[in-house]
């Protein structure tokens, strides 16, 4: 019986994020950081991108605080998608930005992202956007 579950916990399909629908937010940026492409190696008898050799694009990562566009439920889901949860709790919001311009971000203290969107699943997340819109 236990040598079975172990087959079923191995062999079972991936689990993808529930639908994120893209969003436009905007805020104050009051973080950021660059962080570069990462190369992973995947996990023998995962399924999913868990079980693959992967990379994470290089990425702004980046906190906004006073956001608008979405609200407090929608930010606590891209906060937990992200591995972020606590900035909930003080109204902020985080998001990963790929790009490999570490420089694309210097100067702007106030952003737009347009058409932000999450994916993943057990071996990673990986996001997307539109377009940036830096604001007065």
């Amino acid at each position: 019986m236990a040598a079975a579950a172990v087959m079923m916990v191995s062999t079972a399909e991936a689990a993808p994020l529930p639908p994120f629908p893209p969003v436009n937010v905007c805020g104050v940026i009051v973080e950021q950081s660059w962080v570069p492409a990462e190369s992973v190696p995947g996990q023998k008898g995962f399924s999913g991108s868990l079980g693959h050799d992967r990379t994470f694009p290089a990425h702004h990562r980046i906190v906004l605080e006073h956001y608008t566009g979405i609200d407090a439920t929608t930010a606590r889901r891209i906060n937990g998608f992200l591995s972020m949860p606590e900035l909930s709790d003080i109204n902020r919001v985080a998001l990963r930005l790929p790009t490999d311009n570490p420089e694309l971000l210097r100067g702007v203290h106030r952003l737009c992202v347009e058409d932000f969107t999450i994916r993943g699943d057990e071996g990673g997340t990986w996001t997307t956007y539109g377009r940036l819109v830096p604001t007065q």
